[in-house]
């Protein structure tokens, strides 16, 4: 009978090692590659104001958007205080790997890194994605207000030589520093009063207690047509079609004003560059949705712009730049 001989089973413990390595490695393979396929887990938003705002609620349009073309959750984390600076100073804080983004605004990247001589944060400290869009803002008063116009309140103010009382959201807030703005503009006398938001100024206001504040066109349009406000100009470059009597400032005299909030999505800066690219394509697509842009545009925005990051980039520099010159110039400091 023929006999076979067989390779000797006596393999060594290295060689066992090493099997039980390559075994391992093989499976462990795929499950590398699927995390590094970006996102991979769910990513968050972070809104620096209180939940309920228009523009907490355009960010959650983006955010449930998102959330479905991306394939994961993005989940808003609502951050509010200190004019915006707890929220930005949290989300600043937070790993560059892509997870984390954040609604930029005026507030956080125009304005308070000059106002604040410590905000905790910078606009270095995140990546563009895009510019969401501009909301004009309006002058705004009680419906008994016997002035109408910038010229009715310069022409008051010389002949009484009083300021008029106006009411902001905070001390540095956007409408405290569109306010010292205006003064510097126009020559018309302020009385800043500081509240604890938009609604309590606007409340203010309408009742009588401060003359004057500055509202967003959609708050203000609301009111004047119940008949409780009066609108004495509006900020950017043409008029509200729900407020088409209203002249803007530049229409006044006074080009330099402006008046308008602007609002954008950014990224935790530090991450890959495939990684901002992938989240402005997505944002980008979304924002061109009708569906979204007719959500968007009933909270008051006059379009919806989506500049990629390096425009928005450029934009957010030219803001800071110019707010730089505005808050020296008022001599307004404020503390966290």
């Amino acid at each position: 009978m023929k006999t076979h001989s067989f390779p000797s089973q006596n393999f060594t413990r290295r060689q066992v090692l090493f099997a039980a390595s390559a075994s391992a490695g093989a499976l462990a393979w795929p499950m590398a590659r699927a995390q590094d396929v970006y996102p991979s887990k769910p990513i968050k938003m972070v809104h620096a104001f209180a939940a309920g705002s228009g523009t907490d609620n355009t960010g959650r349009v983006l955010a449930d958007r998102l959330s479905q073309r991306l394939g994961q959750p993005v989940v808003v984390e609502n951050k509010p205080g200190a004019n915006m600076i707890l929220g930005s100073e949290y989300a600043a804080k937070q790993p560059a790997d892509g997870y984390t983004m954040i609604m930029v605004t005026l507030d956080n990247l125009g304005i308070n890194p000059s106002l604040y001589r410590n905000p905790g944060y910078s606009t270095k400290d995140f990546d563009p994605l895009t510019l969401v869009g501009f909301l004009p803002l309006v002058l705004m008063s009680s419906s008994g207000f016997r002035y109408n116009n910038l010229q009715e309140l310069r022409a008051a103010a010389a002949a009484s030589k009083q300021p008029f009382s106006f009411g902001t959201w905070g001390v540095g807030s956007v409408a405290h520093m569109y306010g010292e703005l205006i003064k510097a503009e126009t020559g018309i006398p302020f009385n800043f009063i500081p509240f604890q938001g938009a609604s309590p100024a606007t409340n203010a206001t309408l009742g009588g207690h401060v003359d004057l504040t500055l509202a967003s066109a959609f708050t203000s349009a609301t009111h004047v047509k119940a008949g409780n406000a009066k609108a004495l100009a509006i900020g950017g470059t043409a008029r509200a079609a729900d407020l088409p009597r209203i002249a803007t400032f530049a229409e006044q005299g006074f080009p330099n004003v402006g008046a308008v909030q602007w609002h954008g999505v950014a990224v935790r800066a530090g991450g890959k560059r495939e990684i901002v690219d992938k989240l402005y394509a997505t944002l980008r697509n979304v924002l061109q949705e009708p569906a979204t842009q007719e959500k968007i545009l009933k909270t008051g925005y006059t379009a919806i712009d989506a500049r990629p990051p390096a425009a928005f980039a450029s934009f957010i520099d030219a803001e800071a730049q110019k707010w730089e010159r505005i808050v020296k110039a008022s001599g307004v400091t404020a503390e966290r």
